[in-house]
């Protein structure tokens, strides 16, 4: 259940209660929600992902199933088997290692100097999302995770691996340069969509070396939103039945020491509850002259905004005097005294 309050006091208050090298020893995302939007369908590439997970490589190369590592991750949201692939020459992972990770989806703003083309990621989750691995290559053969993982590093290090051990035996730089290229050509300013994956990085906070998995993206439902007031509880009240032409509810007269509690009712047009939904619920209390209104929304709802009046007037008033109901205009008087009315509204979204 949200909570928010309102008050009339002096100042109003709103509160919403290397890794082709095998070594021999061993907070949620912040910034701006990027959305791709195809047709009906807006898919989230930056994901509300748990900040540090801890997780666990069970094997790695020709070991592991068509990726550079198997990986399982341990907790959290996330927590599952994956493919993974190395983003780092220069740093190392074994087959049998477990590490707790920073999280990050390759499409928010990623620690500085973590990897040295950063801007490259879209060119990754393209080819991630292409399914190269079993697939004919042009040049003979097909298309295997060591020519997937030497196309990755082309493109985020500053160098690719030497020996180059732990990408199998059908692998060669030919094949990884046609992924490559074909990245170039067709993945720039690439945004995974409906039915594909993303790439999310997992960075080890003991310097060990970073990896990613991927995760599948479906369609966001578009958020409904609603505008809603607190019913008094008598239609008599409806602003319709008050000469304005729009609906909702003036609650009152509420005499000093009044503390109620009225229902919310959202998208009941017409003043018709029978069109509308509860929502929540307002609590109103007017004692030594200040009034205290407190809104309950349900958890389902997030709320966009509220606006509350508070006066001896059954209807607020514009600045020529004129009464209204828009709730733009609603204030809380102060220093109220005598009987009063309230009128509660919130713009609810599920």
């Amino acid at each position: 259940m949200k909570k928010l309050v309102l008050s009339a006091l002096a100042v109003m208050t709103l509160t919403f209660y290397s890794c082709e090298v095998e070594p021999t020893d061993t907070n949620n995302l912040d910034g701006v929600n990027l959305t791709n939007t195809i047709g009906d369908c807006a898919v989230n590439l930056t994901p509300d992902l748990p900040s540090v997970v801890n997780a666990c490589t069970t094997a790695k190369g020709e070991d592991a199933n068509n990726a550079y590592f198997d990986l399982t991750i341990n907790d959290t949201s996330l927590a599952g088997d994956y493919a993974a692939w190395c983003v780092d020459v220069d740093l190392s992972l074994t087959g049998n290692e477990c590490f707790d990770a920073d999280v990050y989806s390759s499409y928010s703003d990623l620690p500085g100097g973590a990897f040295e083309n950063p801007q490259n990621f879209d060119l990754v989750n393209w080819i991630i999302n292409q399914n190269f691995v079993g697939t004919s290559s042009p040049s003979g053969g097909l298309y295997t995770f060591g020519d997937v993982q030497w196309a990755i590093w082309e493109l985020i290090d500053d160098n690719n691996c030497q020996a180059c051990s732990f990408l199998g035996s059908d692998w060669n730089t030919t094949k990884g340069q046609e992924i490559v290229d074909a990245a170039i050509a067709n993945g720039e300013n690439y945004m995974p969509g409906q039915g594909d994956v993303l790439v999310v990085i997992l960075i080890p906070n003991n310097n060990r070396q970073p990896v990613f998995v991927n995760i599948p993206l479906e369609c966001e439902k578009e958020p409904t939103c609603e505008t809603a007031f607190a019913y008094s509880g008598n239609q008599e009240d409806c602003f319709l039945n008050n000469g304005f032409n729009r609906w909702g509810w003036s609650i009152g007269p509420l005499a000093e020491g009044a503390n109620e509690t009225y229902e919310i009712y959202a998208g009941a047009g017409q003043c018709d509850l029978s069109k509308g939904e509860i929502v929540g619920t307002v609590d109103v209390s007017y004692v030594d002259g200040n009034v205290n209104v407190t809104y309950n929304i349900d958890g389902a709802y997030s709320v966009e905004e509220t606006h509350t009046y508070a006066g001896n007037a059954m209807f607020p008033t514009d600045k020529k005097g004129k009464a209204t109901v828009a709730p733009g205009k609603y204030t809380i008087q102060e220093n109220l005294s005598g009987e009063i009315y309230v009128i509660a509204h919130a713009v609810v979204c599920n």
